[in-house]
């Protein structure tokens, strides 16, 4: 976790950076990386690449970052089954031996962005919701990955859906942002996962949200124009911004 303040007069312009007005020279603007490093995020980790040990109660399902403000939860909804952000430092590019529905925590990836440790959101039930605190913030970019479970299900097809992702049909990811007591959507951004058939990248990217101006929460889901594929993807380093008050 690193934190980095910067005081100084923001003058009332718009912002290319946010969305949303900027603050007045009454206020402190304070940066936030949430990186998921360090004995309490390595605790959360489960050791079995299925999550069967958030199901079945041993590791804690819920987390909170207590400088960022940051915090999620793992969902049980049914039958020991799993959705939410969960904790991982699985990863794995061998689509054979770790693509399969029983290795959901693995990431399509060498390693973490930063570090070992990230999130995989699994969003099969109706979407995963990252929250800010009860101060509204804006969320600058995040980092995003493939699951190797997503990954080999779409470009090769498995027990679900035999064929691959063909290229009249694209994945993407679409957060919702929320303030706290209303259900009015107050911005919306979007992340392509794959387009017209094809991954639309490889390894770790950036997502900027720019478009995303200060909430309380962001719901993150995913939406597929063609044939159904599993809805994962993995996070890391959620960078956060917030203007506080100078007293």
């Amino acid at each position: 976790m690193k934190r980095v303040i910067n005081i100084g007069i923001i003058f009332c312009v718009v912002s290319a950076i946010f969305a949303c007005a900027p603050e007045d020279s009454n206020h402190i603007t304070m940066h936030y990386c949430c990186d998921f490093e360090g004995a309490y995020w390595n605790a959360l980790v489960d050791s079995d690449p299925n999550g069967s040990n958030l199901t079945n109660g041993s590791i804690a399902t819920s987390w909170h970052d207590e400088k960022s403000g940051i915090a999620g939860e793992v969902t049980i909804p049914y039958e020991g089954y799993w959705g939410g952000l969960a904790l991982s430092d699985h990863c794995s590019k061998d689509l054979q031996n770790h693509g399969s529905p029983t290795d959901q925590l693995y990431a399509h990836v060498d390693s973490a962005y930063s570090g070992k440790n990230f999130l995989i959101c699994n969003c099969f039930w109706g979407g995963v919701e990252l929250r800010l605190g009860e101060e509204p913030a804006f969320i600058e970019s995040i980092m995003v990955a493939h699951t190797t479970y997503s990954y080999a299900a779409t470009t090769q097809g498995n027990h679900i859906e035999p064929e691959p992702i063909d290229k009249n049909s694209s994945i993407w990811i679409e957060a919702s942002g929320y303030i706290d007591g209303s259900d009015e959507v107050q911005a919306t951004a979007k992340f392509y996962l794959y387009k017209n058939g094809e991954p639309a990248f490889e390894g770790w990217e950036k997502w900027y949200m720019t478009s995303m101006c200060k909430v309380n929460r962001v719901v993150f889901d995913i939406k597929q124009s063609g044939k159904f594929y599993p809805s994962y993807f993995a996070m890391d380093d959620i960078k956060l911004v917030r203007h506080k008050a100078i007293r």
